[in-house]
């Protein structure tokens, strides 16, 4: 009779694992799934000015091939090296992903121009530097 009782057991124990594993194979959606991360290209048309010329800086943000047009902020920092100007520029966007502003460099010197990109629970934050002329 124990014997029974253990056997039962035992079998009742591993149908519950079978049935654990079948149940395992679907796909919770409310768990969390490593995303395709943002890729933020960063480019300044051109890259090298003379003071008091305009320079275009776009940020174009995807994520697995397809452009991001609802990203939860865009800004751009641009730093005069050696200490010098330094603002935040929030940016909106264009289109096709792309976000874009025009910027006039009045002072000469070698800038450092970072975009901070937070889009999808992602930051990216690419750099390029622009150097400007007298």
């Amino acid at each position: 009779m124990r014997r029974k009782k253990i056997a039962l057991f035992a079998a009742m124990v591993l149908m519950a694992v079978a049935l654990a594993a079948c149940n395992d194979s679907k796909a919770d959606p409310n768990e969390d799934v490593m995303a395709e991360p943002i890729i933020v290209e960063l480019s300044l048309t051109p890259d090298h000015i003379k003071a008091g010329e305009k320079v275009l800086i776009e940020a174009k943000v995807t994520q697995a091939g397809s452009p991001v047009e609802d990203a939860n902020e865009v800004q751009f920092e641009v730093t005069l090296e050696g200490g010098g100007v330094q603002a935040k520029v929030p940016v909106k966007h264009d289109q096709d992903g792309v976000y874009k502003m025009e910027k006039t460099f009045d002072e000469a010197g070698t800038y450092r121009i970072v975009s901070h990109v937070t889009a999808r629970g992602m930051h990216s934050m690419p750099l390029k530097e622009l150097t400007v002329t007298e």
